[in-house]
């Protein structure tokens, strides 16, 4: 599969569909699918982005669904995250909602996963805005936990 890249000065509105790679550096308004998609630094999506694998550098304004989804250090998402596999790193903006689903791409059963769905606000710092004072933690971590507490 090959890969594609949205230059730094593209700005595309509508819809982007390929069974390969994209790697997006401009600004994309509308619906992007792929296989692996990533956002780089100074990229910015508004709207829909769906992908097996989804690696946010840069800034995302809507839904994210991927298998496996990562939010690095300089990544500023605001909207909905629906995957089975989540990593925020502890400079990642997040404000949001996530939920865990074994089949975020709709392509089998659509039963949630854990049936989590979490709200989150992450200002940057690596502070929750919730009172607890919560880091967020990857979601796999999470459920192995309680499985490895027994032994």
């Amino acid at each position: 599969m090959s890969e594609s890249v949205i230059a730094d000065d593209l700005h595309i509105k509508g819809e982007v569909t390929t069974l390969g790679d994209i790697e997006l550096k401009g600004t994309l308004v509308g619906e992007v699918t792929c296989r692996t998609l990533l956002i780089a630094e100074d990229a910015r999506v508004e709207g829909t982005a769906t992908a097996e694998k989804v690696v946010v550098r840069g800034a995302v304004d809507g839904q994210i669904n991927g298998i496996r989804v990562t939010l690095t250090s300089s990544a500023k998402v605001k909207g909905e995250l629906v995957c089975k596999a989540l990593s925020v790193d502890e400079e990642a903006y997040f404000d949001g909602t996530s939920q865990r689903v074994n089949d975020p791409l709709g392509q089998g059963e659509s039963k949630p996963a854990n049936a989590g769905v979490s709200k989150s606000s992450n200002n940057g710092n690596g502070k929750s805005d919730k009172d607890s004072g919560e880091k967020l933690q990857p979601l796999a971590a999470s459920a192995s936990s309680s499985a490895s507490a027994g032994h």
